[in-house]
């Protein structure tokens, strides 16, 4: 916070503003004015609205948003719309349907060029040779000539239009300001139906185009599906066949069936050969035989063993009752006998027609077999057969699902090419405003001066930064590290001339106390020591070096004895401001030796002070003050008055003040507030302390007490003591002044 406190002087701020404030104002005034008359002189200009609402679905008779090509379902959709009501195409409609080109407002060519503009013609005239450096324009056809003017009021025109899409919306605001209310609702309006019907022409030309392509195109389509039909039919045809699939079942069902009868007829022979084999190796053992089980298991043996178990039975039973003997015996067992035999002959029939039963599985096996190869080939070449119809009815498949595909295309696009949907429909048309949307009269008027305020203040910082002279006494101290003697104030005389004896004038008493203030503190710089000589001298001429030097030796003189010396023998001016002779010999002549001392020495009857003038100008004036007659004269002058106050020449001028710096007890530096830049008064105190000369302080001539007061932070108490009264303009006494110091 110090540190903030030490770059932003608030009080510093506002004391710059109090300092430039009449010319701020004044300024601002101007610029107001000026805005004033600007916002005054341009033409009303009023601004008319449409809305628009975009349709996020568009109204159909049937779903055709593939042959349109629009996809609402996208941000995107929007975006692309609202470009298109700021298109050239949307514009360049609105200006020929309303014949804009022919308006004065969008065609400056209409409007009575000023006759400034014929200087250019009016020097060709005049200047007859200048014809030839004139390049010719070029010639325009009629279409060029319209497209260029179409150009310019389309610039025109494209400037005062404005498209704002409403923020998470689908509607969009279509201004538009013209000079005229009504034509800025026509336009409007214009722009919004003009979208709509160049949508509708559109969409009705990307119908029609697309019915066009798709009747062609289904006559190509047509014909590829007949021929591919024919085609189809012929191959039918020449290979005799009706129903393929039907066929192809049939075969295949056949030569399953073949293949399950040969695995029969091959498990039939199996069995046969393993039977016979078995049955032909036991041929001469009826038991072994009997004891397979596949010939046992035959029906036929089976029974015949069943009458030989029965009379075995039989005679076992009989055997119980009866001898071997006996007739019931006997006839048992030649029934046993029989059974035997018939037994017997039943296996060897049996066996044989083992062998012929495996010759007939054989048989039956190769036929189906055979059976089997031939419906193989037959299959194989129906199934060649089916790949052809296959592809044949493939290609008639395709082509008639892409027909009926363009076909229903084609009639829905037929059906709804006539059917006008909107995309886009007006929720607020445009009407008439009844106020000017701009110029914002009173809105320029303000900002005019806001904006001339705030520079006209910015302007004023950075003079007052660019300004490095003293503009308050307290800056002398701050910038130049010296003492301030004292302020002496700013006294408005004609050119410039201030009257020799203003010390004494009633009504400068604020001059008069500078003066004092003045001497007392340069009094007390020396009071400790015996220094009895000064030099007054300045860093650029008109700062007030002669003033000050006066009217410091007119306060030393109302206290103790002064010389007054001009020691400026370059341009002196000590002599005519105390209207003494141009012969009047001085410092020149004395130190010449043409003229005594008495001889030079003028005694001021109205302050009582000893003037030495510069005398005649001599052609070497620094080698007089450099010569020891000069010192000597100093040493004599210290013995005779208790003050000597010298009047020099600038020290940026010449280098007189640092040769008299050396001869003398001390300096002081005069600089003029509001004049002398800071660094020339930096730079000859630089040179005079390397002189080691004794600097006892600074005088600020002619500040405005009244500006520094106000914008400096220099106040005066004169007022509070009674100085700044109207007095009489009677001199005072110089007993009565002494009497008063």
């Amino acid at each position: 916070m110090p540190q903030m406190e030490q770059l932003i002087d608030i009080k510093q701020i506002w004391l710059t503003l109090l300092k430039y404030k009449w010319r701020i104002l004044f300024f601002s005034l101007m610029v107001t004015a000026i805005a004033s008359l600007v916002a005054l002189s341009k033409p009303s200009i009023y601004t008319a609205t449409a809305t628009l609402l975009i349709e996020s679905k568009q109204a159909k008779a049937v779903s055709v948003e593939e042959v349109y090509g629009l996809d609402t379902r996208i941000n995107e959709y929007f975006l692309t719309q609202f470009e298109i009501l700021k298109s050239d195409s949307i514009a360049l409609a609105v200006i020929r349907k309303l014949d804009l080109v022919n308006n004065p407002e969008f065609n400056p060519a209409l409007v009575q060029e000023d006759k400034l503009l014929d200087l250019s013609v009016d020097i060709y005239s005049l200047l007859p040779f200048l014809n030839g450096l004139k390049k010719p324009a070029p010639e325009l056809s009629a279409e060029d000539e319209l497209y260029r003017l179409e150009q310019r009021v389309l610039a025109i025109f494209k400037s005062k239009l404005s498209i704002s899409p409403v923020r998470k919306t689908q509607l969009v605001n279509i201004s538009f300001s013209s000079v005229s209310p009504t034509l800025a609702a026509q336009v409007a309006n214009e722009v919004g139906n003009v979208y709509i019907e160049s949508n509708l022409d559109s969409t009705m030309q990307v119908a029609n185009k697309a019915s066009g392509w798709l009747n062609d195109r289904l006559a190509t389509l047509k014909a590829e599906l007949q021929a591919s039909e024919a085609k189809l039919q012929d191959f039918l045809k020449q290979e005799g066949l009706v129903d393929i699939a039907g066929v192809g079942g049939l075969a295949s069902q056949e030569l399953n069936e073949l293949t399950s009868q040969l695995n029969k007829a091959r498990d039939r022979r199996v069995a046969a050969e393993s039977l016979y084999n078995l049955a032909k190796s036991s041929t001469q053992n009826v038991a072994q035989i009997s004891a397979v089980p596949e010939i046992t298991n035959h029906p036929v043996i089976r029974d015949v063993k069943l009458a030989v178990s029965n009379a075995e039975r039989k005679i076992s039973d009989l055997t119980k009752r009866y001898g071997p003997k006996h007739p019931k015996m006997k006839a048992a067992q030649a029934e046993l006998a029989s059974a035997e035999k018939n037994l017997d002959r039943e296996l060897r029939q049996l066996v044989k027609g083992i062998g012929s039963e495996v010759t007939a599985a054989r048989q039956a096996e190769n036929t189906i077999r055979g059976e089997i190869d031939s419906r193989k080939a037959e299959f194989q070449e129906l199934t060649v057969k089916t790949a052809r119809y296959s592809e044949f009815q493939r290609e008639v498949d395709s082509n008639k699902q892409l027909y009926d595909l363009f076909l229903n295309r084609y009639k829905e696009t037929s059906a709804s090419s006539d059917f006008g949907s909107t995309i886009a429909r007006f929720t607020d048309v445009a009407h008439q405003p009844l106020l000017p949307s701009a110029p914002k009269r009173k809105l320029i008027v303000l900002m005019a001066f806001v904006a001339s305020f705030g520079f006209g203040c910015v302007v004023a910082f950075v003079l007052e930064a660019l300004n490095d002279t003293f503009t308050s006494a307290k800056q002398v101290e701050h910038i130049l590290g010296v003492s301030l003697l004292g302020v002496l104030p700013l006294v408005k005389a004609k050119k410039d001339k201030v009257p020799t004896y203003i010390y004494y004038d009633e009504k400068q008493r604020a001059f008069s106390e500078g003066v004092r203030t003045i001497r007392t503190g340069y009094m007390l710089s020396n009071m400790n020591h015996d220094n009895k000589s000064v030099i007054v001298t300045s860093s650029e001429p008109s700062e007030g070096k002669t003033t000050s030097a006066i009217n410091l030796a007119f306060g030393l003189a109302q206290l103790e004895k002064t010389i007054l010396i001009d020691c400026d023998l370059r341009r002196p001016a000590i002599g005519r401001r105390f209207d003494l002779p141009s012969a009047q010999p001085g410092l020149a002549n004395l130190i010449a030796g043409t003229h005594t001392f008495e001889e030079c020495l003028v005694k001021d009857e109205v302050s009582g002070l000893d003037i030495l003038s510069a005398g005649l100008v001599p052609p070497n004036p620094q080698e007089l003050l450099a010569s020891e007659r000069f010192t000597v004269l100093l040493d004599k002058l210290k013995q005779r008055y208790a003050r000597i106050v010298l009047d020099t020449a600038p020290c940026q001028a010449v280098s007189d003040a640092y040769l008299l710096s050396q001869k003398v007890d001390s300096c002081i530096l005069v600089t003029r507030a509001e004049h002398t830049r800071t660094g020339v008064v930096k730079q000859t105190l630089g040179k005079l302390v390397q002189q080691g000369v004794k600097i006892d302080g600074v005088i600020l001539n002619r500040l405005n007490l009244k500006k520094a007061a106000k914008y400096s932070g220099h106040g005066s108490y004169y007022e509070y003591y009674g100085y700044a009264e109207k007095a009489t303009p009677s001199q005072v006494p110089i007993k009565q002044e002494s009497q008063s110091a």
